[in-house]
């Protein structure tokens, strides 16, 4: 009967374990999964095995009005208006040309135009701000950002840079983390337990993955693979660690 006993501890002990290790990694590559989905195009800036760092867009707009000053002043419309744009994540503006966007880093302290006139300068180019006039800001210094700034109908982004590392874990050191950090933020750990096997990797044709792209490869990026086995200790009375394989393929929508 103790023997029975311990066997059945053991079992469940090791279920739970198994479990509490699934939920771990599933949980954290879902998220990541969500937020490397929205890549931008050309958005991928580094491509390793261990690291990842991409940029996603915060807010689209439209350029309404030019501000013909030395510093390149432009009004710009978006979706919101300035109090849905969480303006700590923004690491930089992006103008669209007809091909492709052209990305500069600026924090938001930086290029945030303070102009109270953004709505009225819009409606006298013919603007509709009607009921939405607190959806119109402006952004200031593009002419040292863009050469030539930008004109009005042009299309701009605001983005943020995410970078996603696996490294030694802070929480248990005997395991790697999966960190994620925001441009100019410090990498958080958000779940600990993983394998010495985890890895991103990274599809540029085809059905072939390969775990590390560089220079101009990067814009080819069409989808992206994050391998984060999992690991726990064995249970008491244990002989094996428990493990889960996992891996989550992510296809950069907005690539093409």
């Amino acid at each position: 009967m103790s023997h029975a006993f311990l066997v059945q501890n053991q079992y469940y002990a090791t279920q739970t374990l198994r479990t509490g290790a699934q939920d771990n990694v599933r949980v954290a590559t879902e998220l990541m999964a969500r937020e490397i989905r929205n890549t931008a195009e050309n958005g991928v800036i580094v491509a390793g095995k261990r690291t990842l760092t991409i940029r996603s867009p915060i807010v689209v707009g439209v350029f309404c009005n030019r501000q013909w000053a030395s510093d390149g002043d432009g009004d710009i419309h978006t979706e919101g208006g300035q109090a849905r744009l969480d303006t700590v994540e923004v690491a930089g503006i992006a103008i669209r040309t007809s091909t492709s966007w052209t990305y500069r880093n600026a924090e938001w302290s930086y290029i945030n135009g303070n102009d109270n006139n953004s709505a009225r300068d819009c409606a006298d180019n013919g603007a509709d701000t009607a009921w939405a006039a607190s959806e119109f800001h402006r952004i200031g210094r593009l002419n040292l950002l863009f050469s030539p700034s930008p004109n009005e109908g042009d299309v701009v982004m605001l983005f943020r840079e995410t970078t996603y590392k696996i490294q030694t874990s802070v929480l248990d050191p005997t395991t790697l983390g999966l960190f994620r950090g925001t441009y100019g933020a410090a990498l958080i750990e958000f779940a600990t337990g993983i394998d010495t096997t985890a890895q991103f990797q990274y599809r540029t044709t085809g059905s072939t993955y390969s775990d590390t792209i560089s220079g101009s490869g990067l814009a080819n990026i069409n989808a992206v693979r994050l391998v984060a086995d999992a690991r726990k200790p064995a249970p008491t009375g244990g002989q094996d660690a428990i493990t889960f394989g996992w891996s989550v393929n992510v296809a950069l929508r907005n690539i093409r």
